[in-house]
């Protein structure tokens, strides 16, 4: 097992890829909604994505348990004692997905002692990957040629931008732009949102 996340990277992106892939491919031809325990939705391309990256993940790392959003989850007692795990929302944006907008993402982190130390968001509509690890920055690669460095833009006093989720407003979001004063509101699904702020 690598000592240093970083050693991990190229091939979580693959997986996040592949991922991308299978969900793309249910998202071509159709698919129905179930519902979950917490009345959330959830799809075959969830349930596909999940099983692909559970299985790489554990074939990569077989000692690092593995927290997925689609999984049967370990209980506190026995995730407490866990220094290391993969994070993993195979399909992050489910109500993206079904209202086929696009906004929706694979996300993969690996976290040690509660702090992320690598994380791959792989936007699968158009090709994007936002990915980072310890030491190294974040990165965005928009096709097979183009990585760049991505940096969060300092606050120029200016108007601010608020970005938001596009599925998930509430009274307490209301309440907290009542209370920015003028600003700027970008609505997006998924860890997007994140994305665009890590981006600047």
């Amino acid at each position: 097992m690598a000592t240093d996340a970083c050693e991990y990277l190229q091939a979580v992106r693959a997986i996040a890829v592949d991922a991308g892939r299978k969900i793309l491919d249910i998202y071509e031809r159709g698919f129905e909604v179930d519902e979950k325990p917490d009345r959330s939705p959830v799809t075959e391309a969830d349930r596909a994505a999940h099983e692909l990256i559970s299985a790489r993940l554990t074939a990569l790392t077989p000692d690092i348990p593995i927290l997925s959003e689609e999984s049967a989850s370990a209980g506190f007692e026995q995730r407490t004692g866990w220094t290391r795990l993969w994070l993993v929302d195979p399909l992050d944006g489910t109500k993206e997905f079904i209202s086929r907008n696009g906004e929706f993402t694979v996300n993969i982190a690996l976290v040690e002692n509660g702090s992320p130390v690598l994380g791959v968001v792989y936007v699968p509509v158009i090709g994007t990957s936002y990915f980072g690890c310890r030491g190294q920055g974040a990165q965005k690669e928009q096709g097979a040629c183009e990585i760049r460095s991505i940096n969060v833009r300092r606050y120029g006093g200016t108007c601010p931008i608020v970005v938001a989720s596009r599925s998930h407003a509430g009274p307490e979001i209301k309440r907290f732009l009542d209370g920015v004063g003028p600003h700027d509101v970008v609505n997006m699904g998924s860890a997007l949102k994140l994305c665009l702020v890590a981006e600047g």
